[in-house]
């Protein structure tokens, strides 16, 4: 990671705003709130519960739409489609989703993230991939970033075990 890219991300992180008359906090102009794993983790299973393998769509799809709005407020307060990378591993990082480290080589058109420790993968034992928000968060950060139509696939999940979430870009 190049170290100006580093540095304006971070820069980026420790300029959140917090408007106290209002109870908002903002990153890059981006509505954020303070949520638990535990809460989000559980969200996940009820929605599973409630709604069987429909909830997956849900979360794909909301969790792509949230990384499109991730990337595009980033680009509008000025970095670069090629600094996305980068503002992601930092971003994710940070908030307490994992330790995020990517390879991303858009000529090849291959694209791996992978997360360790993730979030929704603590303290779940699944049989089957359970990451489906940060899958489509994945996909809708690097939609934005390389101007494709790219899906993520979770190829590996912590919650089946291990320690470890890897993520494959699929373009179409």
């Amino acid at each position: 990671m190049a170290r100006e890219t580093k540095l304006k991300c971070r820069s980026l992180l420790e300029r959140t705003e917090y408007y106290d008359d209002e109870g908002e906090w903002r990153i890059a102009g981006s509505d954020c709130l303070l949520l638990s794993g535990a809460t989000l983790r559980a969200w996940a299973r009820v929605t599973r519960q409630v709604l069987g393998m429909g909830a997956k769509v849900i979360m794909l799809e909301a969790g792509k739409s949230a990384g499109q709005q991730f990337a595009r407020s980033l680009l509008k307060v000025g970095l670069k489609p090629e600094e996305l990378k980068d503002a992601t591993q930092i971003f994710l990082t940070q908030g307490g989703w994992g330790m995020v480290s990517a390879q991303v080589d858009a000529k090849k058109k291959s694209a791996v993230f992978r997360i360790r420790n993730s979030v929704m993968a603590r303290q779940i034992k699944s049989q089957e991939p359970v990451c489906h928000f940060l899958t489509g968060y994945l996909a809708g950060v690097l939609s934005v970033m390389l101007n494709e139509n790219i899906e993520c696939n979770e190829t590996t999940c912590g919650g089946m075990g291990g320690n470890l979430c890897e993520f494959q870009a699929v373009w179409f």
